[in-house]
């Protein structure tokens, strides 16, 4: 299976597909119904063709007398690390219902982050997309007959002015649209170079996350995913190095990875978890004293569980900011737009009146 095959059925899969699966597989099991016999009424009643087609093969594999984590391991493009590992520490401890229930929880906070997260950027977003429509149409639609009678008579375009008539010959011109589109390719050829570089990808994340009131908004959204993976890990008895492996790369935020990653070689060196967050600098001071008091106290998951709420009441707090501040920086960025295309076509309209 190819990387582009790979991609377009991961896509056709959602998260919410995805904690629905997990959450129906649980159900049913949990009821005394066989895991094939479970996946195969899945298969049946499933709605996403690739989906079904992984139930079908899942169920395939369990009556052939293989493990659901080893026939899971096939289905790598769907299925990550951290999901195979739970269900094979289920299988091991007996408690596999327990397993796929907080899988499927886990698949639901997540989902319920990226909604939100996406819900607050979706109005500035709109915002900005129209900003850019009126830059690129205003001029040519709205305002060539006018640049064109006042380029006749000879009047002299001030700078404003000159770019508005820019960028309305520029719309009409078919070649700018070719240049437009090698350049892009030229961009993106660049972008991929860059990012495909572990060091340059690595400092390019770690820029996005220093920029004010979006980069805040990211480093958080990390540590809630953090918070709670490892909560999950840790409550069905992952031990702690790969719990802190499977949460950083639940994340995807290839900074709090490299931070953990240090983490993990202090942990097996015997340095408590709580120490080590701190000395890697990449975690708050407030998320490394809760980890370090439970591990005193012998409560851990409970910290680890309060830690992941609470960040979660953070990040609803900080999209709610972060929409309300953006939106009114977007309003503010139509309104120079809009004054900016008023004054170049005012102003040699002016010298022409002037000059009457």
């Amino acid at each position: 299976m190819n990387f582009l095959t790979r991609w377009q059925m991961r896509r056709s899969v959602s998260g919410a597909d995805l904690a629905l699966w997990f959450r129906s597989l649980a159900a049913m099991f949990n009821s005394g119904v066989s895991l094939d016999r479970s996946l195969s009424l899945l298969a049946e009643q499933q709605p996403n063709p690739h989906l079904a087609r992984v139930c079908a093969e899942l169920a395939e594999k369990i009556s052939a007398g293989r493990y659901l984590s080893h026939a899971m391991s096939q289905q790598n493009w769907l299925f990550s690390a951290m999901h195979i590992r739970l269900v094979a520490v289920g299988e091991k401890t007996g408690q596999m219902a327990v397993s796929l229930s907080q899988l499927a929880e886990l698949e639901e906070r997540q989902l319920q982050i990226e909604m939100k997260v996406r819900g607050s950027l979706t109005v500035p977003l709109i915002i900005c997309g129209f900003c850019l429509l009126m830059v690129t149409l205003a001029p040519p639609l709205l305002f060539r007959s006018l640049l064109t009678m006042l380029s006749e008579n000879g009047a002299e375009m001030p700078l404003p002015t000159k770019i508005l008539v820019f960028f309305s010959e520029a719309i009409r011109n078919p070649l700018s649209y070719v240049f437009a589109a090698v350049l892009g390719g030229l961009f993106l050829l660049w972008a991929h170079h860059q990012w495909s570089q572990p060091v340059t990808r690595l400092g390019w994340v770690r820029w996005f996350q220093s920029l004010p009131l979006i980069g805040p908004i990211l480093r958080l959204v990390s540590l809630t995913r953090f918070a709670q993976t490892l909560y999950i890990l840790h409550s069905v008895g992952v031990p702690i190095v790969q719990s802190l492996e499977y949460a950083s790369q639940a994340t995807a935020d290839l900074s709090l990875i490299e931070d953990v990653k240090g983490v993990m070689e202090r942990v097996r060196e015997g340095e408590l978890i709580g120490t080590a967050l701190a000395e890697s600098g990449g975690f708050p001071g407030a998320f490394c004293q809760a980890v370090a008091a439970g591990e005193e106290s012998g409560k851990l998951g409970d910290m680890l569980e309060s830690m992941a709420r609470m960040y979660q009441v953070d990040l609803e707090h900080g999209l709610e900011v972060l929409s309300k501040s953006l939106e009114p920086l977007m309003l503010g960025f139509v309104g120079l737009v809009v004054a900016f295309t008023v004054v170049a076509t005012m102003l040699p309209m002016l010298k022409v009146m002037d000059s009457l």
